[in-house]
């Protein structure tokens, strides 16, 4: 709608309409929602004399939309020295701008402050707001306090406690929320279900997403576009692509986040030319992609090695759907280039990036550096992204593991002890199976579980079938200065294999077991998931930290290209 939205506003230039309030608000919330605070800015100053609250709280959401907390933030001081007529829609707008700890510091607190002051801590939409800035914020906390503290509580401060719980690394404490909102009568409602839903997607939980399913049939709310694209995003998330694709509507009557969905689904599952073709339908049926859109194709195209493609969709993003690229975006092109060990363009793309690299960005270009052996530029990467978070483990890590895959023991070692003088702890690798409403969790050379001795019975039994059948380890991955005996015993204490002999052990066979790992799969275990998979005639799904891979008859969905 954007090229609509811009000769519409050529329109009310021509016709001398721009003078109207309504009309010029909504141009500036029209600018504001597409990211073009700037072009926003330009035609609020332009209406001095015509502005209203509303215009201000289009500007100010804009500048929330776009994330930009010190322009929302002089924008409603502005707004109060020229005595505009603060609204609960003003409060949570500016409270929407704040998303970082410094955000927080600097400007959420104050706002808090101001909102005892002028009596709308009572209003059940500030309330919310206010949950929702302090868990944005990475203060949950006080999350959890603003909601205890309410009398009486509503569906918005239930709904903006789920949510703030589910996308900010608390899905279990979501559905519990859930149970005891149903347990006080409190009215069940499409927000809370399909936030819900999002936490069972987040911690892949079949069953429980399932049951919510269920719940929302009952509830008449499973129709909602909230609950069914929370549905069918669960169901892709939980490995059944099937089942996702039971519950999305007919072509004709699916939005653009629908289809977003579907995209995504099939690109994490490995589906990556149906990824492709789902977004050039989308199209044919008249709904024009976003930037999220944008996202899951040029994933789909990292992860399928589709590199002149990706690149292709990139630019036509730019300049033929005038979207302007974000950090997402330019994270999904360094893992399509860094991938296909395309280093150097790869490090070019981020010299000419339209906005600061991030995190995301460094991290990505350090482990296409360990898959492709280049320490020096590996080094930079690191450096770059230390600077960032010098507490990020995966920098210390992942440049570790660069210089073990290169030889390098010694700075390998020397990045090891810059992580124990820093204190900085590294994400210890879990993997988990889930089996009739029971987790089992295991990590490396773990031996906790009661079953202990029959699952690495399970795996000296599969290490001699799968090396009859052919396979030979590769011990680049055992990442430690050792002999090979070592490494390969090493790489038999990875917790994916541990997870993988105890769902053997404890499924019927033919049934498809799923293992669920919290990081990227080691290659080698890759290869053992392969091996089995074809001389035990099972199916196994492995879902780690970035996509499923549908292992069968001795073939990954991934094509060995992950």
């Amino acid at each position: 709608m954007f090229r609509e939205g811009i000769q519409i506003h050529d329109f009310v230039l021509k016709s001398g309409f721009l003078s109207d309030v309504f009309v010029g608000t909504s141009l500036v919330h029209f600018y504001g929602t597409y990211g073009l605070a700037s072009n926003a800015m330009r035609l609020f100053e332009e209406m001095p004399d015509k502005r209203d609250e509303v215009t201000w709280n289009a500007l100010i959401g804009g500048h929330a939309d776009n994330e930009e907390a010190e322009k929302a933030i002089e924008a409603f001081k502005l707004m109060r020295e020229q005595s505009m007529g603060i609204s609960y829609i003003t409060i949570a707008n500016v409270l929407g701008a704040c998303t970082t700890a410094i955000d927080l510091l600097e400007h959420g607190m104050s706002i808090h402050s101001y909102i005892v002051q002028k009596g709308f801590g009572s209003d059940e939409y500030v309330q919310s707001s206010l949950i929702s800035m302090y868990a944005k914020c990475g203060d949950i906390d006080s999350s959890c306090r603003i909601f205890d503290a309410i009398p009486n509580k509503k569906n918005a401060a239930w709904n903006a406690l789920i949510a703030a719980s589910a996308k900010h690394g608390y899905a279990e404490e979501a559905l519990k929320l859930l149970i005891n909102m149903k347990r006080d009568g409190i009215r069940l409602d499409q927000f809370g279900i399909s936030e819900c839903l999002a936490a069972t997607a987040q911690l892949a939980v079949l069953e429980e997403g399932q049951q919510l399913h269920g719940l929302a049939v009952k509830l008449g709310l499973d129709s909602d576009p909230f609950v069914a694209n929370a549905t069918m995003d669960m169901y892709g998330k939980c490995g059944e692509i099937e089942d996702a694709l039971r519950t999305i509507g007919q072509p004709i009557d699916r939005s653009r986040l629908s289809w977003n969905i579907l995209i995504s689904s099939f690109a994490k599952h490995g589906h990556f030319e149906k990824a492709i073709k789902t977004f050039h339908e989308m199209q044919e049926l008249g709904v024009k992609p976003d930037q999220v859109t944008f996202v899951s194709l040029l994933s789909a195209c990292s992860h399928g090695g589709l590199v002149e493609e990706g690149l292709r969709y990139y630019y036509s993003m730019t300049k033929e759907f005038n979207i302007p690229p974000r950090i997402a975006h330019c994270v999904c092109m360094i893992d399509l280039l860094g991938r296909s060990g395309r280093l150097t363009e790869a490090e070019t793309f981020i010299k000419e990036m339209p906005i600061p690299p991030s995190d995301f960005v460094w991290r990505s270009l350090l482990a296409a550096c360990k898959v492709h052996g280049n320490p020096e530029l590996g080094r930079k990467a690191a450096e770059n992204l230390i600077a960032l978070d010098p507490s990020d483990d995966s920098a210390y890590v992942l440049y570790s593991n660069v210089c073990s895959t290169s030889g390098r023991w010694g700075d390998a070692e020397n990045v090891r002890s810059q992580m124990g003088s820093r204190k900085v702890q590294k994400q210890p690798a879990c993997s988990w199976v889930k089996l009739k409403n029971q987790v089992s969790s295991f990590g490396v050379g773990d031996n906790s579980h009661p079953q202990s001795p029959e699952i690495y019975k399970k795996l000296d039994e599969l290490k001699k079938r799968i090396i009859e059948a052919g396979y030979v380890p590769d011990t680049s991955y055992a990442l430690q200065d050792t002999d090979e005996e070592q490494k390969e015993h090493n790489l038999w204490n990875h917790s994916e294999r541990l997870a993988l002999a105890f769902a053997l052990i404890n499924t019927p066979e033919g049934s498809t077991l799923k293992v669920f790992k919290n990081l990227r799969v080691c290659g080698d275990c890759h290869s053992v998931f392969k091996f089995v998979s074809g001389i035990l005639g099972r199916k196994i799904i492995l879902r780690d930290a970035f996509r499923f891979h549908h292992f069968a008859g001795g073939n990954c969905s991934c094509s060995d290209y992950w």
